[in-house]
């Protein structure tokens, strides 16, 4: 019943959204020009030792963002998305593996393409 009150008290104009909107910033602007730099400059697997990577320690990942932001600004991101978005803004995509069969047989695959030189 706020909307009413609002209504009672401004008329139509205390109707209008005051929310601004969006989330708050976790990152002061020099936080994320360092965060950016080190993304840029180097791979997980050069940062972290390499059990520390979640990933293979080449490319970044969710996981992997997560644990540097924890580490150089003590700054802990509640969800996923949230960590997807700054990898955006920070010039990263999302990349997924291209999907293999589980029955894939490489020795079949090799003999396959071995048929196909020679004819």
């Amino acid at each position: 019943m706020e909307w009413c009150r609002s209504y009672r008290a401004a008329g139509v104009t205390g109707l209008v959204d005051q929310r601004v909107g969006g989330n708050r910033a976790l990152l002061t602007p020099h936080q994320f020009e360092r965060l950016q730099y080190l993304l840029d400059s180097y791979a997980p697997g050069q940062l972290f030792s390499s059990d520390g990577c979640v990933g293979t320690g080449q490319f970044w990942t969710v996981g992997d963002l997560a644990q540097l932001v924890q580490r150089e600004f003590a700054v802990n991101y509640k969800s996923a998305t949230s960590l997807r978005e700054l990898l955006d803004k920070c010039g990263f995509s999302l990349q997924r593996p291209a999907k293999q069969y589980k029955s894939r047989s490489e020795l079949k695959v090799a003999e396959f393409e071995e048929q196909l030189e020679k004819n």
